[in-house]
């Protein structure tokens, strides 16, 4: 059935469903016949003939759902549920032929039972049939075991369904008239079973012969078809790849070409465009050109950008007339409106005598028509700048020179070109040149070097023809071919204004403008020459510092221009003193450095031989000196550094020789001193210390001590702050150790803030406390502090933002401080003292005390310093100073309150005579916080 189409398939569906349904119809009363109940049994012919309608019926649309080749498993699930419905209505409509009464009960479990029994056997009978090529089986045995499954769905439906059926007892068979018995039943289903198996068997047998007769023979045909399509088709593809081959090659070598290459027909328009063809035209497609008409789309204008009509068109008329023609003075138009020169051939196309059209060749020749108006401008620019510039350009060969230019007669002193064409070269140069060599000789090796490498640059020294000076110059030897010899050109520049620039460019670099003496730089460069010469003789070499005494006050009392002539005077004497190959050098101010060298191998005797130069330096220093006829003096202080070989570097020696030098400040100037490690040690670790000292305000290493300040009656009214300094390594530093550094540092102002600032909140915080509210806090001001000009803004945020009393602060200052500019001393403290605060003097009577600034200060206090109370006992002199002090406080109305105090005597004198307020280790040494505190409780408990 699925192998025939057409009506053919549908008579064998029609035969195969009826067979079907014949053998489902079949099966069901050969069963029957194993039925048997104690009364007489017989079908009735109308209902048993009826009975094979549904399996047909089934059986039909099955082989329709499952006619085409290709079956999904939802055609499977449709066909088994048909063919099931079928074998299900067939039995039961078979069933009816009995007619039994009273009616035959069916049990409604088993009923579905037998139908779920024959879907579900058809469904697998169906699987396998179509689906089976999964269970790797052959076609027959596979054909053989979905019939052994379909006959298990009919027999296994049939005797489920006859477990549920129930005759109740007496019943009887109603046909018993016209009917059929059992036996004759039997001969019925075989004969009609035999008959139809039999006839469709043979049926099947003779068409499928037939159909593999035809289909044989139509697969013959089909395959003889298809070689003839097969060998057709290769043939038009061979050929259609040959001619796409050959239309791709001749592309190919045309797209290869660099020209542009185009034809036309004989009304002008393009039947084909290479690549670079349209690359210069400016079109991406050859769509774009061709068809089109070439002279309208690329020749349409001439050169001076008038129309050119297609009839006067050299490529259109040769052509036309069957010629070549070759043009180079025309444009082609681009695709933007653009031109751009061009050189074109074109040749005519000739078939069979008769002229088809042209190829025209073109190429863009900008790149041609540039250079040649660049060299035509170039020539033009030659001559004129061979006439007009300022080098001197001469032509010469074997025999002379035979061509200059005008400014070769300016620099040589020559008034016509034929003069100087007529002198030999060697009559324009000076016998030998600086270096000493002779110059005939020395030019001839660089007109060889010229020939020999195409040029030759170098300096040389040139004589003018008419006055016989010398001059420097740049020389550029250039060998060039001209009428097919070999010449030298030669461009001589005058450099003489350079060689002056650069002298004085190099005396600028490396020499003091004022003294001529070597700089900083020259120094640097020679010292190092002098180490690298001590090298390797293994002779030692110095360096000398010297710094003039008291400069700055001579400068600043006489002018800078007696300064400066002290300072020529002193590098004439320097230079006088020392030999020619050691070094004198200024590096600035007054600051001058000798560099000896080739001294003794022996340190000892080298030391000595510097300390005489010295001498003799200072000596020589000493002398008074005629500054615009006035005497003055001045004195050198003198440092010395040893130095042999490379052992140290160049700025180590010149630190040395400095350190040196201070030291011989120290000394009290006018002094010779040689380096010393031990010195440069201490330097050192000065050093280490301010980077340190530098940490320890950002790290909290300070801390606040106090010493406390009390009555005649030993009761505290305050406390001196003192900073210490809490080294992570050193444990506690000593202030003598830090607070000068502080000082010269500058660091002195952010420390002096940060203690201000914390005394200030401790007051704040001991106003809390009725043993500690009315203490005051005394806090000593650096003289660099109290110069800032903010320095009283600072006070008051100090204040105000940790909310201490003021009048509980007292600043104190020191005599030296005041002293200074005396108006802003006193304007500051008016200011600070409006806020309330108070001010002490600190140290008094060891600085030059003055009533009359003591009187204008708006002082509270003045501080006793210790030296004065240290001896007061026993030292009239001391005794009477403080006595003297007490009493212009007490004239002044300040109060006067003494440091250092000790011992009971010295507090009983200065309590007898007016002094009321004490400080010093008698009552208390300087504490932290948490130990002053336990003090105070002390005193209170007393």
């Amino acid at each position: 059935m699925r192998e025939s189409r057409g009506s053919a398939a549908m008579w064998w569906m029609i035969v195969g469903g009826i067979t079907l349904g014949a053998a489902i119809w079949s099966m069901h009363f050969i069963g029957m016949l194993a039925f048997h109940l104690p009364i007489p049994l017989a079908y009735d012919p109308a209902w048993t003939l009826i009975s094979i309608l549904p399996a047909i019926a089934a059986a039909l649309l099955g082989f329709r759902v499952l006619r085409d080749e290709h079956i999904g498993i939802v055609r499977l699930l449709v066909g088994g549920l048909v063919m099931g419905a079928g074998i299900g209505a067939m039995h039961y409509v078979g069933m009816a032929a009995l007619r039994m009464s009273p009616p035959i009960d069916y049990s409604t479990p088993v009923v579905v039972l037998s139908v779920a029994i024959a879907v579900a056997a058809s469904w697998g009978a169906l699987l396998m049939m179509y689906r089976g090529e999964r269970i790797r089986l052959k076609p027959l045995p596979r054909s053989v075991l979905g019939a052994l499954i379909m006959g298990f769905a009919i027999s296994g439906m049939h005797y489920t369904a006859m477990q549920g059926l129930q005759i109740q007892p007496g019943s009887m068979c109603l046909s018993t008239g016209w009917s059929i018995e059992p036996n004759a039943l039997a001969l019925l289903v075989a004969t009609i079973s035999l008959f139809w198996f039999g006839g469709s068997l043979l049926a099947s047998l003779f068409d499928q012969r037939m159909a593999r007769q035809n289909a044989e023979a139509l697969a013959t045909l089909e395959q003889a078809h298809g070689e003839l399509q097969q060998r057709a088709e290769r043939q038009a593809q061979e050929m259609t790849q040959s001619l796409r081959e050959s239309h791709e090659v001749l592309q190919r070598v045309l797209d290869s070409v660099a020209e542009g290459i185009y034809g036309v027909d004989m009304e002008g328009r393009c039947t084909f465009i290479n690549a670079s063809g349209l690359a210069m035209l400016g079109y991406a497609e050859a769509g774009e050109v061709v068809g089109k008409n070439m002279h309208k789309l690329t020749h349409h204008t001439r050169v001076d950008g008038s129309f050119y009509p297609a009839r006067e068109c050299r490529m259109y008329l040769a052509f036309q007339a069957s010629q070549e023609v070759r043009v180079d003075d025309e444009v082609f138009w681009r695709k933007d409106g653009t031109s751009f020169p061009v050189e074109y051939w074109s040749h005519p196309v000739v078939k069979d005598g008769m002229v088809q059209g042209a190829v025209a060749t073109f190429f863009d020749i900008t790149e041609r028509k540039q250079a040649e108006n660049a060299l035509a401008r170039s020539e033009m620019k030659f001559r004129t700048l061979y006439d007009s510039t300022g080098d001197a350009v001469m032509l010469l060969d074997e025999h002379g020179f035979f061509d200059c230019n005008q400014a070769a007669l300016a620099m040589f002193g020559c008034a016509t070109v034929e003069e100087f064409c007529a002198k030999h070269p060697g009559v324009l140069s000076p016998p030998q040149q600086p270096d000493g060599a002779d110059s005939m000789s020395l030019a001839n090796q660089h007109i060889a070097t010229a020939m020999e490498q195409g040029s030759d640059r170098f300096e040389w020294i040139y004589r003018r023809a008419d006055n016989g000076k010398d001059f420097p110059a740049e020389v550029l030897f250039s060998a060039l071919e001209l009428d097919g010899r070999t010449i030298l050109q030669a461009t001589v520049r005058d450099i003489t204004e350079r060689k002056q620039t650069e002298q004085q460019i190099y005396r600028l670099a490396f020499f003091d403008a004022l003294t001529n003496l070597p700089n900083r730089r020259l120094l640097m460069d020679r010292l190092q020459q002098a180490m690298a010469v001590s090298a390797r003789s293994r002779q030692h070499g110095a360096i000398m510092f010297l710094d003039l005494d008291h400069f700055k006050t001579l400068n600043d009392t006489k002018g800078h221009e007696i300064g400066d002539l002290l300072l020529i005077e002193v590098a004439l004497r320097l230079s006088s003193c020392v030999r020619d190959g050691d070094t004198v050098a200024r590096l600035g101010g007054d600051e001058f450095v000798v560099v000896l060298e080739a001294l003794s191998t022996s340190a000892d005797k080298a030391a000595t031989q510097v300390e005489r130069v010295a001498e003799k330096v200072q000596a020589a220093l000493n002398e008074p000196y005629q500054l615009k006829g006035r005497p003055h003096h001045t004195s050198p202080s003198i440092g010395i550094a040893m130095f042999k070989g490379h052992r140290d570097s160049v700025d180590n020696l010149l630190k040395y020789a400095d350190i040196a030098m201070y030291q011989a400040k120290t000394a009290g100037r006018n002094a010779i001193r040689f380096y010393d490690p031990e010195t440069q040690s201490a330097i050192e670790a000065r050093a280490d210390m301010e980077t340190e000292l530098r940490l320890a305000l950002e790290n909290r290493q300070f801390q606040l001590y106090y010493q406390i300040q009390v009555d005649s009656r030993h009761r505290p009214l305050g406390a001196e702050v003192l900073l210490r300094w809490q080294h992570p390594q050193r444990g506690l530093v000593p202030p003598i150790q830090f607070i000068p550094l502080a000082e010269e540092t500058g660091l002195i102002v952010p420390i002096g803030l940060w203690v201000l600032q914390t005394a200030c909140a401790q007051l704040k915080i001991w106003q809390g406390s009725v043993l500690t509210r009315d203490l005051t806090l005394a806090v000593n001001v650096s003289a660099k502090q109290f110069r800032q000009a903010d320095f009283v803004a600072r006070v008051q945020r100090a204040v105000q933002e940790s909310g201490a009393k003021s009048s509980l602060l007292k600043l104190e200052l020191t005599e030296s401080m005041v002293q200074d500019n005396l108006e802003d001393t006193i304007a500051k403290m008016r200011e600070l003292k409006l806020l309330g605060v108070s001010f002490s003097m600190d140290d008094f009577g060891t600085g030059y005390s003055s009533l009359q600034y003591l009187k204008q200060l708006p002082l509270d206090q003045v501080k006793i310093d210790q030296s004065f109370v240290r001896d007061i006992a026993s030292d009239m002199n001391d005794a009477a100073i403080v006595q003297t002090i007490i009493a212009m406080s007490d004239a002044l109305g300040l109060n006067v309150i003494a440091e250092g105090v000790e011992t009971a005597e010295q507090c009983e004198f200065l309590d007898e005579h007016g002094c009321h307020a004490f400080q010093g280790y008698l009552f208390g040494k300087p504490l932290s916080l948490d130990q002053f505190e336990v003090l105070l409780h002390q005193s209170s408990e007393e």
